[in-house]
């Protein structure tokens, strides 16, 4: 269609020999003033014949200019005044949304949800979530405190001890029959003031549940906390690298439940470890210096524990007169 549209346009080149590169230079003239738009993926083009033709062209239509997000002269929260040089119309037009918001005189006393807040003003639960980027503030500048809202992190399952094991630690326990195991038996021992469930390190675990880890502090007073999984790399890998995001936020440290891990070591049952599994140096250093040549020779020989060695039976028997850590 190209070609017959330009040989009815210009029959003098029709029996030319570089009519092809006429038509090529023709079409990319029309696209670089916006006339018609060219296809991008390099399918889209003949390169057969010499100078490369697209496949089809598009007519560029008259756009119709957008009128501006905002009139000249308007009135900006103090909170927002930074947006008054914001170019970019998405994170304007939110900061705009924010503004109206603001200006209703908003009551800022009641921290609410971030959700909660995001569908008060955008209509949109999930619109606020996406401008923060991550972060606790938006655009950079605003925090979230200050439109009286706050993240609400996914809760981690646990049980709580006893009222008498208020203040006492927290134990993280890395596998559900395990969990199921410890909390039926710290509601009579009270050694843990909870016992909270790290999700098997599945998807949804323990790196994308640890910020209710500080709720769960806080709300049962804990001055410790502690993390038992399988001792095998993968377990490890999980509770280090956990342990080390804290660090890095100055939370409470999440310190081995050293205890249980000798149990382990001790009396638990050994099964084969996948050859292509290995610990770092890092996440064995997570471990007490005491038990990290022990776990090391058990890797090297090609095993591993899993925790649920340490499960119901041991634990009503009393077989093992451990400590919280």
């Amino acid at each position: 269609m190209l070609r017959r549209e330009f040989a009815s346009a210009c029959p003098e080149l029709a029996e030319q020999p570089d009519r092809r590169t006429r038509l090529a230079e023709v079409l990319l003239n029309a696209a670089d003033t916006g006339e018609i738009l060219l296809p991008k993926q390099r399918r889209s083009w003949d390169r057969a014949g010499g100078a490369a033709l697209p496949g089809f062209v598009m007519l560029a239509g008259q756009r119709q200019p957008r009128p501006p997000v905002v009139i000249a002269g308007y009135a900006w929260h103090p909170l927002l005044s930074f947006a008054a040089g914001e170019r970019n119309r998405l994170r304007l037009e939110s900061a705009k949304r924010i503004n109206e918001w603001l200006k209703s005189d908003p009551d800022l006393s009641l921290i609410v949800p971030i959700k909660e807040r995001s569908l008060e003003i955008f209509g949109d639960e999930k619109r606020l979530d996406h401008l923060r980027g991550g972060t606790t503030n938006l655009f950079g500048q605003v925090s979230l405190t200050s439109l009286g809202c706050r993240l609400c992190p996914i809760p981690l399952p646990f049980e709580a001890g006893p009222a008498t094991a208020r203040g006492q630690p927290i134990l993280i326990v890395e596998n559900n029959d395990t969990w199921a195991s410890f909390s039926a038996w710290n509601r009579g021992a009270g050694r843990y003031a909870a016992v909270a469930y790290a999700g098997g390190g599945h998807g949804k675990s323990l790196a994308y549940d640890e910020m209710f880890i500080d709720e769960l502090i806080n709300r049962f007073r804990a001055e410790g906390l502690f993390y038992f999984g399988d001792l095998d790399p993968a377990g490890l890998r999980i509770a280090s690298r956990a342990a080390e995001r804290r660090a890095q936020r100055g939370g409470l440290p999440l310190e081995p439940a050293a205890s249980l891990y000798a149990w382990l070591l001790n009396r638990g049952a050994r099964t084969a470890l996948r050859p292509n599994e290995r610990a770092t140096l890092a996440d064995l250093a997570w471990l007490p210096e005491d038990l990290r040549g022990a776990v090391e020779s058990l890797f090297a020989d090609g095993h591993r524990i899993p925790q649920e060695s340490l499960g119901t039976r041991v634990l009503t028997a009393g077989e093992s007169p451990f400590h919280p850590r």
